[in-house]
């Protein structure tokens, strides 16, 4: 793999310095109706020189590839992943303002872990957010349901479905002082993400209950937010 990516950059130059070559050549012969052998010498010379630099660089580590194997050799990348680690869903905004990062250069760095497959991503509510590949599926449900409580109105639904269990919709959004297509709305993806479900065996309107990843999520995220620098 190595190698064939050292031909892709040594091939395209090489044919770039021929195609010169050629057209030196050709004009001194034209130029003089006989073919110049010093300046074809100096000239062949020349393109082998640069082509054994060009190799050399290479080989030598001027130019780096990322791979599994050293994607993790830089602070910047360990550091990303402890994070998105320690906090599968986080967002490239918040990722870099709690690292220091500028967004370019986290996005730069992220896109290194994903192309290595360590770390994923997935955009929800307009947002990219990021989780470990380690973690499989568990990991992938956790981050989507730490996303959908970024929403202060989602994370009021969740907390209120904590305290009372078996609400719909229309006494939810009572309680929450909240319009009922915005809670509808919130439901329909808390429900996609798995963080409640609903029964409708003893009613025409389903009743909502929050599961086990909704609980987790809940606890995490007040978590994550009782560290410094983080605002409720």
């Amino acid at each position: 793999m190595r190698f064939s990516r050292q031909i892709i950059v040594v091939l395209p130059l090489s044919m770039l310095f021929l195609c010169f070559l050629a057209g030196t050549v050709s004009a001194e012969a034209t130029r003089w109706s006989v073919p110049d052998f010093t300046t074809i010498g100096i000239s062949i010379a020349v393109l082998i020189a640069a082509i054994a630099t060009i190799i050399a660089f290479i080989t030598a580590g001027g130019i780096k590839y990322v791979t599994p194997e050293n994607v993790l050799n830089t602070e910047v990348r360990k550091n990303l992943y402890k994070y998105i680690d320690s906090y599968p869903g986080s967002h490239l905004r918040e990722i870099s303002r709690e690292l220091d990062l500028k967004p370019s250069n986290a996005a730069w760095h992220l896109r290194k872990l994903e192309q290595t497959n360590l770390v994923r991503s997935r955009t929800i509510g307009g947002k990219r957010v990021y989780y470990l590949v380690e973690g499989g599926i568990e990991a992938r449900k956790e981050a989507i349901a730490e996303a959908v409580l970024r929403n202060k109105n989602a994370r009021e639904i969740m907390q209120y479905l904590q305290d009372n269990p078996g609400k719909h919709l229309l006494e939810i959004a009572h309680a929450l002082n909240l319009n009922h297509h915005t809670v509808k709305w919130h439901i329909q993806k808390m429900y996609l993400a798995e963080l409640i479900e609903g029964d409708t065996s003893n009613s025409a309107y389903p009743i909502y209950y929050p599961t086990g990843i909704g609980k987790n999520a809940l606890v995490n995220f007040s978590d994550h937010f009782r560290r410094p620098g983080q605002a409720s």
